[in-house]
């Protein structure tokens, strides 16, 4: 009698979609916020691609997550830091009164 052997066919490897494809921690420390934002939507555009791995997809989906709790870390320094104008006209820093 003679087996069929089946093999699994290979996963498909996708192109990036961005030119930058490669994402480190190291990125986020001088990011601005809308830099930031734009790298969340090239993500969110490389993971609606028909041809995306799961593996690429899982990645891309950490480092959206990432790039976001960046960005709300961003945007909560530059309320913190935020100016407003005192009674008298000058520019103070305002302060956060919980600290």
């Amino acid at each position: 009698m003679h087996r069929m052997r089946w093999e699994m066919p290979a996963a498909k490897k996708t192109k990036p979609n961005t030119a930058k494809d490669e994402f480190n921690k190291e990125d986020l420390e001088n990011i601005s916020i809308e830099e930031a934002f734009k790298r969340v939507d090239d993500v969110i555009s490389a993971m609606q691609e028909d041809d995306i791995t799961l593996e690429d997809s899982f990645r891309r989906y950490k480092e959206g997550m990432d790039l976001l709790k960046t960005a709300g870390s961003l945007i909560d320094k530059v309320e913190k830091d935020a100016l407003k104008i005192s009674e008298d006209g000058d520019l103070e820093i305002f302060e956060d009164d919980e600290e």
